[in-house]
């Protein structure tokens, strides 16, 4: 609550500061068919997008399966006789809370499908009910991320779930003992066999099997990927002013770009909570680079009315709070008595400025944001191995 109330008493100051500054008058907009004709064009002949210098212009399209990013060559990696039941057994191990200490947690406690791929909360319950530090991001197009995680820590897709496999708040597994305690379960002995060609069980394998499941977690095609394809039918008039708005006024593809809609850049976007409870300086606590303080990993929005709450923090729950954030220029809130306590302060990203939108504006580009989310393709989740009578 207090950090809305200082964000929305410093938005209000710089709507005054900025009024009072100097007047804006806004530059004619294209008319509704003007721009319609524009947008159904190839996409090489889209409009200019506004860009900073030095940011690299990388158009939107369709997100394509060739586009992932591959798996990392190892032995276990080497010894994969059956993609297909490689995937079914990652499937098996997502949902089976045997990969737990408790034996009460799986992966899909915090990567719901019916919830995303996220798990709905601000920040997720592990092992006996410990709270997690960061918002659970959804896994959906995570093959197609060159690192993973808030702050980036994790570079393949098998490197990241060994995390929260010995995360003593999360899932408290010992890696250790993993594959003997699999290797109780004689369908899992058969279901290793027929993915690897061997029935021995350890991390490396787990590991393996996991990715290659949600490296197949992929968005499902939106109004927006059928409008690219050619069926222009597939977006209103207000949803292609709102793309233009994305693509121009609103600066969004500054950070928000490509196929992925994030430019898996980090950035200091002012939601560090300085010294406050939940203070996290991000990146920073990786590299220990103060350049890096306050930055997280640019979150891809295909689906993103359906992985709320948002942030790394899960503090905001509505799109409209967080477009009225941006347009007022994302300032950073920081508290006076902090100021007064702290050496130096995160260097907020001069990507963000205030953007002048109209109500009407942001209600436009709430509509684009709605037609690059489908709800993602409901799933059977497996019954798990380890309870098997």
């Amino acid at each position: 609550m207090f950090y809305r109330l200082s964000l929305l008493l410093t938005m209000l100051s710089v709507g005054l500061h900025s009024s009072c500054e100097r007047k804006v008058i806004p530059s004619a907009a294209p008319t509704k068919d003007a721009l319609r004709v524009a947008y159904e064009r190839p996409t090489n002949q889209w409009p200019s997008p506004t860009l900073d210098s030095g940011v690299v212009h990388h158009e939107l399209g369709i997100l394509r399966k060739e586009n992932l990013v591959p798996p990392p060559a190892g032995e276990a990696r080497d010894q994969v006789i059956d993609e297909k039941a490689l995937v079914a057994l990652g499937k098996q191990l997502f949902f089976d809370p045997v990969l737990s200490a408790s034996n009460q947690v799986s992966c899909g406690s915090c990567h719901d499908p019916d919830l995303a791929w996220g798990d709905g909360r601000r920040r997720s319950f592990g092992h006996d009910r410990a709270r997690g530090q960061r918002n659970a991001p959804s896994l959906l197009n995570a093959g197609h991320w060159t690192s993973l995680f808030w702050d980036g820590r994790a570079q393949n897709l098998e490197e990241q779930v060994l995390a929260p496999l010995q995360d003593v708040t999360e899932m408290n597994q010992s890696l250790a003992t993993i594959g003997d305690e699999l290797s109780a379960h004689k369908d899992y002995v058969e279901a290793f066999r027929k993915a690897f060609g061997v029935a021995t069980i350890d991390v490396e394998k787990v590991t393996v099997a996991l990715a290659a499941f949600e490296r197949g977690l992929r968005s499902r095609p939106s109004q927006f990927d059928k409008f690219v394809s050619g069926r222009h039918e597939a977006l209103t008039d207000q949803q292609i002013r709102g793309l233009h708005l994305f693509r121009t006024k609103a600066r969004c593809m500054n950070c928000h770009n490509g196929p992925l809609l994030s430019d898996q850049l980090f950035h200091n976007q002012g939601s560090h909570l300085l010294g406050r409870s939940e203070e996290d300086l991000g990146r920073y606590l990786l590299t220990d680079n103060w350049v890096d303080a306050g930055k997280f990993r640019t979150p891809m929005l295909r689906d993103i009315t359906f992985t709320g709450p948002y942030f790394h923090h899960g503090n905001i729950s509505e799109l409209r709070e967080i477009l009225n954030m941006y347009n007022a220029g994302m300032p950073q809130v920081i508290p006076k008595n902090v100021l007064k306590k702290v050496d130096r302060i995160p260097i907020h990203d001069p990507l963000l400025q205030p953007l002048g939108l109209t109500d009407t504006e942001i209600d436009d580009l709430l509509a684009f944001l709605g037609s690059i989310s489908t709800r993602p393709r409901p799933i059977r989740i497996p019954e798990p191995i380890s309870v098997r009578k």
